[in-house]
C-alpha cells in the first residue's frame, strides 16, 4: 500500500513540456510510481482531475534566513502557500554561518533586528547540524555570505584584505563548501563589500569552480553603472569557469532603463561564449530594499558609526543631501515598509513624513537612517515592467522570490507581496498569454534552478525522486498579495507536499517535514 496517491493528474514533470495524464504514487518521501492508471491502494488518495501536478518549487534567491523566519516561523507559510518546497539561503552577502566573531551576525541586522537572537554554532557544519535540530516546512540549503566572512575578519573595517587575512577567508570558504555549503553569495552594492577588489573576487571564484559550487552575486549597481557592474561578473567568470547567478537581475530608475539591452547583450554574448551564466528575477515593478542604500557609497563606507560621523558633520551631511537631491530618486513616493521600534512610519510615504517633520524629504531620509537603524526598508517603483517581463520570460532566468516565508500573524511590519506571490504571479502571466508555455514556466520555478545549483532528486518527477509536489488549478491559480496587505494566500494552489507530506492543502498543516540539505 502506498502512502500517497494523485490520480487523474494533467503532470508537468518539469522537464517535458506537454501535460501527460497520469497518476503518481509515493510511498515515504519518495515517488514510487507513475502510470496512466495506478489502481493500488494507498493511506491518502487524491483526485486531481483537472488539476495541474508540478514538481514543488525552488526558490535560489531566499532571504529566510535574515529575516529569521527559519526560527521565527517554521512553517514558512509565505512560502509553501504558493508552492515553494526548497530554498537557499544565504544570499547577497549575508549568511548565518561561519560566525568568526560576534561582528559575523551583523550582516543581518539590515533585515532582522539582532536584539534577543542566540546562537549555538560557530562554523557552518555547526549552523548546518543546528538547522537540523529545527523543524521546518521546506527544504533548507544555505550559501556562505561574502559579507559575514569579510565582517567576521575584520568586523566594521572598510579595506583591502592583507595576505594573511585573505589566506584566512579563503580556507574558511574551503571548509564551509566541504562542509555542505552550496556555494558564495556576494552584496557588492552593501557597505561592507563596496570596496572589495576584482582581484580578491577572482582568488575567491576559483575555489567555488574547484568544489563545483555557485557564485551568486548581487551587482554593485543595478542602476548607472549596472552594465560595468555586470562586466566586472562576468570577466570573473570567464576567467575561472565559476558557475555564476546574477541576484534579481534589473535596471533601476527611468534614466538608466535604456541600458537594459546592453546588459542583455552582454549576458547573452557571455553565455554563447561558454560562460556558465543564469540570473534570477522576480515579476514585481518595485524593489523592497534597506534605506541606508540609496545614499552616497563613501557615506556608508565603514559602517553604521563613520555614517553617524557624517551626519553629524554639517559639511558631509550637505554633500549627502546634495547627492540624495541629484540621485533621480523621487523619495516623496517612498514607502517606509518598516523600521525599529523607535518609529512608527511603516506604511507612509517619505513624502508623508517629510511634511509631518517640515522639511524635505531628503532630510527626512537621513532622519530614519539615523533614527531608525540599519533595518529600515522601504518600497521603490523603479523598474520598467515591460524589462520585468522580459527579465522572468528569458531563457537564462530562474523565478527567485528575494523574500522570505513570513506567517499570516506577523503583520508588524509590510513586507514585499513576492514573499506571497512570485510563483503564482508569475504562473498566472504565463497562462493568461505571457509568451512561455506552461511546460516552460513550471522548468524555471523546477528542475532549471535544481540543475543550476546541484540539487539531485528534486526539481523533477521521476520515480526515486523525493516527492515535493504541487498541485494547483490553471484556471485559478494566482497571486493575491498586494503592498498595502501583503499577507494574503495565493489562490489555486490546493495541495502542497514536501517529501511526502502535505504541508499546504488551501492552508498550512502544521506538518514540518523539509530536510537541511547540504551540497555533496
Amino acid at each position: 500500500m502506498y502512502s500517497l496517491l494523485i490520480k487523474n493528474a494533467k503532470l508537468i514533470d518539469g522537464i517535458s513540456d506537454t501535460p501527460q495524464a497520469m497518476d503518481i504514487a509515493v510511498q515515504g518521501n519518495e515517488i514510487a510510481n507513475i502510470a496512466p492508471s495506478i489502481p493500488t491502494a494507498a493511506e491518502t488518495v487524491i483526485d486531481a482531475a483537472g488539476k495541474i501536478l508540478a514538481p514543488g518549487f525552488i526558490d535560489l534567491q531566499n532571504h529566510s534566513d535574515s529575516y529569521w523566519q527559519i526560527f521565527d516561523n517554521p512553517s514558512l507559510e509565505g512560502m509553501v502557500s504558493q508552492g515553494y518546497t526548497t530554498l537557499i539561503v544565504g544570499n547577497c552577502g549575508a549568511s548565518l554561518a561561519p560566525l568568526l566573531n560576534r561582528d559575523s551576525l551583523l550582516a543581518m541586522q539590515k533585515w532582522h533586528t539582532l536584539e534577543a537572537v542566540n546562537v549555538n554554532w560557530q562554523t557552518f557544519g555547526e549552523f548546518l547540524n543546528a538547522l537540523g535540530r529545527q523543524k521546518l516546512a521546506c527544504n533548507v540549503g544555505s550559501m556562505v555570505g561574502y559579507s559575514t566572512l569579510r565582517r567576521g575578519l575584520v568586523g566594521d573595517q572598510i579595506r583591502s584584505l592583507e595576505s594573511e587575512e585573505l589566506e584566512s577567508l579563503k580556507k574558511i570558504l574551503s571548509d564551509s563548501l566541504k562542509a555542505g555549503a552550496f556555494g558564495l553569495s556576494s552584496g557588492l552594492s552593501y557597505s561592507h563589500e563596496i570596496i572589495i577588489s576584482e582581484l580578491e573576487l577572482f582568488q575567491l571564484a576559483k575555489i567555488i569552480k574547484d568544489h563545483n559550487a555557485l557564485f551568486s552575486v548581487h551587482l554593485r549597481s543595478e542602476g548607472r553603472d549596472v552594465v560595468e557592474a555586470a562586466d566586472e561578473v562576468l570577466d570573473i567568470a570567464a576567467n575561472t569557469g565559476v558557475n555564476l547567478k546574477i541576484s534579481h537581475l534589473k535596471v533601476r530608475g527611468e534614466e538608466n532603463w535604456p541600458r537594459f539591452p546592453e546588459l542583455l547583450e552582454k549576458i547573452e554574448t557571455a553565455y554563447h561564449r561558454g560562460i556558465n551564466i543564469h540570473f534570477d528575477a522576480y515579476p514585481y515593478d518595485t524593489v523592497w530594499q534597506v534605506l541606508y542604500s540609496y545614499l552616497p557609497k563613501w557615506a556608508i563606507e565603514g559602517g553604521r558609526s563613520a555614517m553617524l560621523r557624517h551626519f553629524a558633520d554639517p559639511v558631509q551631511k550637505n554633500k549627502i543631501l546634495t547627492y540624495l537631491n541629484n540621485s533621480g530618486v523621487k523619495f516623496p513616493s517612498v514607502m517606509v515598509a518598516s523600521t525599529t521600534n523607535k518609529l512608527n512610519f511603516a506604511g507612509k510615504t517619505i513624502g508623508q513624513i517629510a511634511k509631518n517633520l517640515e522639511t524635505s524629504s531628503e532630510q527626512a531620509v537621513i532622519h530614519i537612517v539615523q533614527n531608525g537603524g540599519s533595518e529600515v526598508m522601504v518600497f521603490e517603483k523603479n523598474l520598467n515592467s515591460d524589462q520585468v517581463t522580459q527579465l522572468v520570460m528569458h531563457p537564462l532566468s530562474f523565478i527567485g522570490t528575494d523574500g522570505a516565508g513570513f506567517s499570516l500573524n506577523e503583520k508588524s511590519r509590510l513586507v514585499h507581496p513576492r514573499c506571497f506571490g512570485s510563483a503564482t504571479k508569475f504562473l498566472r502571466q504565463m497562462i493568461s498569454g505571457g509568451g512561455l508555455s506552461l511546460g516552460q514556466a513550471i522548468k524555471k520555478l523546477t528542475s532549471g534552478p535544481a540543475k543550476k545549483i546541484g540539487l539531485e532528486k528534486r526539481g523533477e518527477i521521476k520515480v526515486g525522486n523525493f516527492a515535493d509536489l504541487v498541485i494547483f488549478d490553471k484556471s485559478t491559480v494566482g497571486d493575491k498579495a498586494t503592498y498595502e496587505n501583503p499577507y494574503q494566500f495565493s489562490s489555486g494552489i490546493e495541495y502542497v507536499f514536501v517529501n511526502g507530506q502535505e504541508v499546504f492543502g488551501g492552508q498550512p498543516t502544521g506538518k514540518l517535514p523539509g530536510y537541511v540539505l547540504r551540497k555533496n
